[in-house]
């Protein structure tokens, strides 16, 4: 019985919900007859009652649109800016066509823009990092061969764009990644072959200049800037094989535990970002694929000989491990969410808005 009374209860819910649906399209229905017969200011309070509840987001579009031609019409253009304003509140991507709008309401779509003053994102992916020697340590005194191994690691964070225009942002990012590489070092002089895998913490704090295509389902991105690479931990997981073991034909392998080395290695450390992807329109928001390299700046090495007391390695006698001076490239592919926060607004002197977007202007008081 109480499942009955529900259904019954839901149908009588959608019922209502298209009667007045109904209702609300034969209003517009009517309006648009009183536009046509040239009786303009029946048209407010004829869309009023469906306009404060009722209408749906295309219905509302279709009578703001019919308010503005009609207010331009009446020479009140306070009235004509205010309905299109409404309109671009209830559809932030509306966009007038010259082929299909009158031309008066065209030319007044100019004075707005609906792009978002500020548009957060959120991005998760995998990237890979490659050391590039300043300065290489050799711990054994005949010629070491070093190859580096490219290793997966990880990242995830967000960004914060700040919109100039519809394809110019400046955009200030956060972020978490875990990196990893990998170098194998052998000496057949002294019958060794030793592997180094370290595996390092960062939070990166990027800062970009962003060029976006504005139009289109797709929409690539270019950017370019510099980030500020904090290095909160390192370890390093070693192996070492010696060829040379005292039982012949048997190799000696000495392993252990990964060894904290964040000691060795300089917290602060910069590095220029470039990249570029695109974004696949859904809906209002966007998901979108972006490709990012780091080229780091800075070396990341210190400590060479030392452990974090000031004294003797142990590192250096039991593998040997010496770590080179050295710059941290980053590769990075990840996708990611873009939700827009629509802003519909009108449009500012172009030197003015930038002035005062740069806070060289300052505002009138009413």
């Amino acid at each position: 019985m109480v499942r009955f009374i529900s259904f019954l209860f839901l149908v009588l819910l959608s019922t209502a919900g298209l009667s007045q649906s109904a209702d609300c399209e034969q209003t517009l229905n009517q309006a648009s007859a009183e536009f046509d017969a040239g009786r303009f200011y029946n048209l407010p309070g004829i869309l009023k009652p469906c306009l404060d509840n009722g209408f749906s987001k295309e219905q509302k579009v279709r009578s703001y649109l019919l308010l503005t031609q009609s207010y331009l019409i009446l020479n009140d253009p306070i009235a004509a800016e205010n309905s299109y304003l409404q309109l671009l509140t209830a559809d932030p991507e509306f966009v007038t066509n010259p082929s299909r709008d009158p031309v008066d309401v065209y030319y007044l779509s100019k004075k707005f823009t609906t792009t978002p003053v500020f548009t957060p994102s959120f991005r998760a992916g995998i990237n890979t990092s490659l050391p590039r020697t300043i300065y290489s340590i050799n711990t054994i005194a005949s010629p070491t061969n070093d190859e580096n191994v490219y290793k997966i690691g990880y990242q995830l964070g967000g960004a914060l764009d700040w919109n100039l225009n519809e394809r110019w942002s400046i955009c200030f990012g956060l972020g978490y990644s875990r990196r990893l590489f990998k170098v194998n070092l052998s000496n057949a002089d002294a019958g060794m072959k030793n592997t180094f895998i370290e595996k390092q913490d960062w939070i990166d704090i990027p800062v970009f200049v962003k060029y976006s295509d504005d139009s289109g389902r797709v929409r690539p991105f270019v950017y370019a800037g510099i980030s500020a690479n904090l290095l909160l931990g390192a370890k390093l997981s070693a192996e070492a094989i010696d060829f040379n073991s005292p039982s012949t034909g048997v190799q000696q392998v000495s392993q252990g535990p990964d060894v904290p080395i964040t000691y060795k290695r300089n917290f602060f450390n910069r590095s220029v970002v470039i990249g570029g992807g695109a974004k696949y329109k859904v809906a209002k928001n966007f998901l979108f694929v972006d490709v990012r390299y780091l080229m780091g700046l800075n070396n990341i090495a210190k400590n060479t000989y030392t452990d974090s007391n000031g004294q003797f390695d142990k590192l250096l006698a039991d593998y040997p491990y010496a770590s080179d001076l050295f710059r941290l490239d980053n590769l990075s592919f990840t996708i990611g969410y873009i939700k827009p926060l629509y802003d519909p607004r009108k449009r500012k002197p172009a030197v003015a808005g930038i002035l005062q977007k740069l806070g060289l202007k300052k505002s009138r008081k009413k």
